[in-house]
């Protein structure tokens, strides 16, 4: 079963959510990514809806509770 249908966050899902948590903006976060606006933001609807979160700022709380960041509000890789 892969991440997306076991209500984990891909890899670069991930990524995004620590450039977030680090205050980064979808527009700088494009750039380190290497992905276009649209699907930064496509990812973050994506999280937010898997969630429920209302804004990015739900969307990082909950991440958090379920345990995608750790104490420092960094992705937490699970093999």
């Amino acid at each position: 079963m892969g991440r997306e249908q076991s209500g984990e966050p891909t890899l670069i899902q991930r990524r995004i959510l620590l450039l977030l948590a680090a205050g980064f903006t979808v527009q700088t976060i494009t750039k380190l990514v290497f992905l276009s606006e649209r699907a930064v933001h496509d990812h973050i609807a994506s999280l937010k809806q898997q969630t429920g979160a209302k804004n990015q700022f739900s969307l990082g709380a909950e991440a958090a509770k379920r345990g995608w960041l750790d104490e420092d509000g960094n992705p937490v890789e699970r093999h």
